[in-house]
C-alpha cells in the first residue's frame, strides 16, 4: 500500500500533462470557480496550460505570481490561494472580493508582495497576514477593515519599501512606521489623520512617493515640506486653497503631483517652483486664469485641468510647452479658433467649441494632434416657466439638416423626440424636469478624415416657478421693489452672469455686471436667475 501511495505522489508531478503540478493546476482552477472566473475580464481556457492563463506566471514548474489586479474577480477571497507555496507576489487588487482574509495566507511564507487592496473586505487581517516576514509590498487600503492596533499588524514586517495603508480610520500616523528604513513609497490615503499627528513620516530619509489624498488637509503638514527628497506627492480631494500651499516650495525634486479636487480658485504660486514637475493634475477645481505661471515649468509632460472654469480661447501658455505631450482640457467653458501648437494628446471634450472651429483644426492639423474633442456643449442653463394645462417650448439654439436632434428628459432618459425644439401642448406634472437635447453630426472631411461630433444644450429646465428664494445670508438684492437700478451683491458667490424673466418665461435681459437697468421693463414682477460657480440662484423682484 505504501508503494502505491508514494507511486501515485510522483506520479502526480513526473505524469502532468501541464507545465505545474495537478495539485497547484486544481488549485488554481479552485480560485477560477469560486470568484466567477466565467465572467472574470480576462478568463482562462482550462483546457490549455496554466503557463498560458492570463495572471500566472511558473517558476522551476512552481506558480511564482499570481496577478489578477483588476480582472472583476468576485465571491469571498479565494482560500485555495494558500496551496500555491511558492508564490513569491499575489496581487488581488482591484476586484470585488468580500468577507475576511483567511488564515491560509500566513503560510504564503516567501510573499514578498501582497496586494489586496480595493475590494470589499472586512474584519482584522492581523492574525491572516502573521508571519509573512518577507513582504517588501503591502497593500491593504481600499477595504473596510477595521485593525484596533495597526502598529501590531505591522509589527513583523522589517523590509516593507512599498506601504498602502489607506482607509483604516487612522488618526494618527502608526509609529512602527518609523523602524522602516527602507520604505520608499507610503499611502495614507482616506484617514482622518489629526492635523498635528504627521511626525512619524518626518524621519523617512528614502521616501520617494507619498498619498495623502481624501485626509480632509486645510494646510499641507510640516513634515511633509521636511520630505524634500520626494519625487511623487498626491494631496488630491483635500480642503487646500491657494492661500495655505507654501509647504510646497521646499519639494523642487518633484516630478508627479496632483492637487486635484481642491478648493482652488487659482493656481499656487508655489506650483512654479517646481521646475522638474513631469506630470501635474489640477483638474476638478474652480481655476478660471492666472495659467501663466505654468509658463514656467520647463519639464512638464502631462498636464491636467479639467473640470475648471477656463473660458476664452486655449491660454497661450499651454500652447509653448514644448516637452507637452499631453493636455486635459474638458469639461471647461473654452472656445476660439484651435492651432497647430496643441500637444500630441489633447481632450477638449465639454468646452464650448464649435462645429466649424472643430472642423477647420482636423482638415489642417489631423495627422498632429490625438484629439478627442466630442461632445460639446452650447447654450446657457435656462428655467422655462410651465403651467399646468398649458402650453410650453424649451428652445436650443442649433438648427438644420447637418443636425440629427434627441432630447433627453433628467439629462439621461431618451425621449421620442427628434424635433429642433421640444413642445408640450398641456403640461403635466410629470413634465416638470431637466432636458437636454444633443445635436449630432456626421461628415466626411477632406475626403478621408471622418468626423463625427455630438453637441449637448445646457441643461433647460421646465419649472413650476421661476426660481427658489436663497437667503439673504448670502445675496443682497436692493432696492426691491425698484424703478430704475437693481443692485446685486454677494458675500459668498461669484456673479457670472444675470438673466432676467418675465412670468411668462419669456427673457427679458441678460447681464454681466451687478447693477442692472431695469428702468425700461413695463411695471410687474421678475424672476432673477443669477449664475454663479456653484449654480443658478433665483429670487423674485418687482419693477414699479
Amino acid at each position: 500500500m505504501k508503494k502505491i501511495l508514494f507511486f501515485l505522489l510522483i506520479s502526480n508531478f513526473l505524469f502532468s500533462q501541464w507545465s505545474i503540478s495537478n495539485a497547484e493546476r486544481n488549485a488554481l482552477v479552485s480560485i477560477y470557480n469560486a470568484t466567477d472566473g466565467e465572467n472574470w475580464n480576462r478568463t482562462w481556457d482550462l483546457e490549455k496550460d496554466p503557463k498560458t492563463w492570463f495572471g500566472v506566471s511558473i517558476k522551476n514548474g512552481m506558480v511564482d505570481e499570481l496577478n489578477l489586479t483588476g480582472n472583476a474577480l468576485k465571491g469571498a477571497f479565494p482560500t485555495f490561494v494558500s496551496s500555491l507555496t511558492h508564490l513569491t507576489k499575489l496581487d488581488l487588487s482591484n476586484n470585488q472580493l468580500s468577507g475576511e482574509v483567511p488564515m491560509g495566507i500566513s503560510s504564503l511564507s516567501s510573499l514578498t508582495k501582497l496586494d489586496i487592496s480595493n475590494n470589499r473586505l472586512n474584519g482584522n487581517p492581523t492574525n491572516s497576514l502573521t508571519g509573512l516576514f518577507n513582504v517588501q509590498d503591502l497593500a491593504l487600503g481600499g477595504n473596510s477593515f477595521i485593525i484596533p492596533d495597526v502598529n501590531g499588524l505591522l509589527q513583523g514586517y522589517n523590509n516593507i519599501k512599498n506601504l498602502n495603508i489607506a482607509d483604516l480610520g487612522l488618526q494618527n500616523i502608526p509609529s512602527r512606521i518609523t523602524t522602516f528604513s527602507n520604505l520608499e513609497s507610503l499611502i495614507l490615503d482616506n484617514n482622518p489623520i489629526l492635523a498635528n499627528a504627521y511626525g512619524n513620516i518626518a524621519g523617512l530619509s528614502k521616501l520617494t512617493s507619498l498619498s495623502l489624498s481624501g485626509n480632509a488637509l486645510t494646510q499641507i503638514p510640516t513634515q511633509v515640506s521636511l520630505l524634500t527628497q520626494l519625487t511623487s506627492l498626491d494631496l488630491s480631494s483635500n480642503n487646500l486653497t491657494e492661500q495655505n500651499t507654501s509647504g510646497l516650495s521646499p519639494l523642487i525634486n518633484l516630478e508627479w503631483l496632483s492637487l486635484e479636487s481642491n478648493q482652488f480658485s487659482q493656481i499656487p504660486a508655489q506650483v512654479g517652483l517646481l521646475k522638474k514637475l513631469q506630470t501635474l493634475n489640477l483638474g476638478r477645481n474652480k481655476i478660471s486664469g492666472g495659467t501663466s505661471i505654468l509658463a514656467g515649468l520647463p519639464a512638464l509632460q502631462q498636464l491636467f485641468m479639467n473640470n475648471n472654469l477656463l473660458s476664452g480661447n486655449i491660454p497661450s501658455e499651454f500652447l509653448a510647452m514644448t516637452k507637452l505631450l499631453m493636455l486635459n482640457l474638458n469639461s471647461n467653458q473654452l472656445s476660439g479658433d484651435l492651432n497647430d501648437k496643441l500637444p500630441e494628446i489633447t481632450h477638449l471634450s465639454n468646452n464650448r467649441f464649435n462645429k466649424n472651429q472643430l472642423s477647420n483644426y482636423i482638415v489642417d492639423y489631423n495627422e498632429q494632434t490625438e484629439l478627442n474633442y466630442s461632445p460639446q456643449r452650447y447654450d446657457e442653463e435656462k428655467e422655462v416657466l410651465g403651467v399646468i394645462g398649458q402650453p410650453a417650448k424649451l428652445e436650443q439654439s442649433l438648427s438644420g439638416s447637418e443636425y440629427t436632434f434627441t432630447w433627453f428628459k433628467n439629462l439621461d432618459q431618451k425621449m421620442n423626440v427628434t424635433t429642433t425644439d421640444l413642445s408640450f401642448n398641456d403640461v403635466e406634472e410629470s413634465d416638470y424636469a431637466t432636458y437636454t437635447v444633443e445635436a449630432y453630426t456626421y461628415s466626411i472631411l477632406d475626403n478621408s478624415v471622418v468626423f463625427d461630433l455630438s453637441l449637448f444644450r445646457n441643461p433647460i429646465s421646465l419649472v413650476k416657478i421661476l426660481g427658489t428664494a436663497e437667503t439673504a445670508k448670502y445675496f443682497n438684492i436692493y432696492p426691491n421693489p425698484t424703478s430704475d437700478y437693481l443692485n446685486i451683491v454677494s458675500s459668498k458667490y461669484d456673479i457670472q452672469k444675470v438673466h432676467i424673466y418675465d412670468l411668462s418665461g419669456k427673457q427679458m435681459l441678460s447681464e454681466t455686471k451687478s447693477k442692472i437697468d431695469v428702468s425700461k421693463l413695463p411695471s410687474g414682477v421678475y424672476m432673477l436667475i443669477i449664475k454663479t460657480q456653484e449654480g443658478n440662484k433665483n429670487f423674485k423682484f418687482i419693477k414699479q
